[in-house]
């Protein structure tokens, strides 16, 4: 998952990289406040005027009270404070946050909160974290090393970097610009997956879609395997025989959803029998083929899969559709599993690396992990829908829904946490049309 230097080579690259990095770190330490492409809360000129009370001697220290000043960077307010714990001073920066008409709010878990650490005994500063959002474990941890810092980045609660080399002291850090660390680990950290910015088409897209099936929710009843076949009517997606329950598990709930992307185009929904198929032959060879009767190891693999060709084949009619055109195969902070994916501990930080670098699209995700007796098979087992966006107060939303249950997606890794998980994607348009439900279901 995480982006991390071999430490034998440390040394070397360290001389080799602060030598080329010092020659110009004078010439971007004091410019702009804000990247042209990314706009952080600064507090540097806070953190400037406050450098006398965070170097005062611990008595001086001691007696500090919280305060609020303004910042003329920003046009907000910063409240500073400190906090005594287990030996250590913690000088903490906090932006204003909400709109004019909601003022003097400070959420210690914001973008642009400084946390900077001091060993009260020898008066060394010793640590920055930087809050990058509202999540808690979205930040940048930097630590002393040597002359100069080390960086890490965690992605809500992924790790994405470690051991990333700053050529500045932390003495000096606690002053710059957040657009310094960033010019000083541009050369392995991709900062973009920080632009989380609001757009008025394919975030509104999957926000909307969200909207309607929210509203069916309370209408739809649960069967074991059941599923709309493709003029509607109720069936077991085993046998395809009438379904009594009239309802849905969570493959036919998946296959309801992305109807309504395939029905708003074509005027009718997906054929069970094409979803059903079982593509073998593009399958990495396992244990799990001599199953394929008895066990049906790979059947939430191959729904998924079938799902997304079937909609993608909508829009690109003249050529061969391979499951590499659906298959998530992209997130650089994590290898990508054959026919198994990714770890689902670290689906938040995937679902919102997405969002942000490729917007406008939903994921179907298949559930996979040791399952069974006789032998244990590597099952794909439970089938579950995702429609991530990022909101217009630039907020992450990834929306998570599983058996025509909304989870929050903190609970749904709880739930998961040693499995893994395959997603497809499948993008949508302002085009979407849930099935009708019959009345008797209203």
């Amino acid at each position: 998952m995480e982006r991390k230097l071999d430490k034998s080579k440390v040394p070397l690259l360290q001389k080799i990289f602060f030598i080329a990095i010092y020659a110009f770190a004078g010439t971007i330490a004091v410019t702009h406040a804000y990247s042209h492409n990314y706009s952080f809360p600064e507090t540097y000129e806070i953190r400037r005027e406050f450098t006398h009370l965070m170097t005062a001697p611990n008595r001086e220290t001691d007696n500090q009270k919280p305060m609020i000043t303004e910042c003329f960077l920003t046009g907000k307010k910063v409240k500073f404070q400190v906090v005594y714990d287990s030996g250590f001073y913690y000088f903490i920066f906090i932006n204003e946050t909400g709109s004019l008409s909601q003022k003097n709010e400070f959420p210690m878990v914001s973008a642009g909160t400084y946390i900077i650490r001091k060993d009260a005994r020898s008066g060394a500063f010793n640590q920055i974290k930087i809050f990058l959002n509202n999540d808690p474990d979205t930040f940048v941890r930097i630590s002393s090393y040597n002359e100069g810092s080390m960086l890490e980045f965690s992605l809500f609660k992924s790790m994405v970097y470690k051991e990333i080399l700053i050529p500045i002291s932390i003495n000096k850090l606690i002053t710059e610009p957040f657009e310094t660390i960033i010019k000083l680990s541009d050369y392995i950290i991709n900062w973009d997956m920080l632009y989380a910015f609001y757009n008025e088409t394919e975030n509104k897209f999957v926000m909307n879609i969200c909207q309607e099936i929210d509203k069916k929710l309370p209408t739809l009843n649960d069967s074991d395997d059941g599923a709309q076949e493709w003029n509607g009517d109720f069936v077991f997606i085993g046998n395809s025989k009438e379904n009594p329950g009239k309802g849905f598990n969570c493959s036919g709930f998946a296959k309801w959803v992305a109807d309504g992307i395939f029905s708003a185009k074509t005027n009718r929904l997906m054929d069970i029998s094409v979803l059903k198929k079982k593509n073998i032959f593009d399958r990495r060879d396992t244990l799990s083929l001599i199953y394929e009767d008895e066990r049906d190891p790979l059947f939430g693999l191959d729904w998924t899969r079938n799902i997304a060709m079937t909609i993608y084949e909508l829009d690109n009619p003249e050529r061969e559709i391979r499951i590499s055109d659906v298959d998530v195969r992209d997130y650089p902070y994590e290898k990508y599993s054959e026919d198994i994916g990714y770890s689902i501990a670290n689906l938040k930080a995937i679902l919102y690396y997405l969002t942000v670098t490729n917007p406008g699209y939903i994921y179907l995700g298949s559930v996979n992990g040791d399952f069974g007796k006789d032998p244990i098979l590597r099952q794909h087992y439970h089938v579950v829908v995702f429609l991530p966006y990022i909101g217009p107060g630039g907020n992450f939303y990834p929306v998570v829904y599983e058996r025509n249950i909304k989870r929050p997606i903190d609970d749904f890794i709880k739930k998961y946490p040693r499995e893994s998980i395959h997603l497809v994607r499948i993008k949508v348009d302002k085009n979407f049309s849930l099935s009708v439900i019959p009345p008797s279901f209203e």
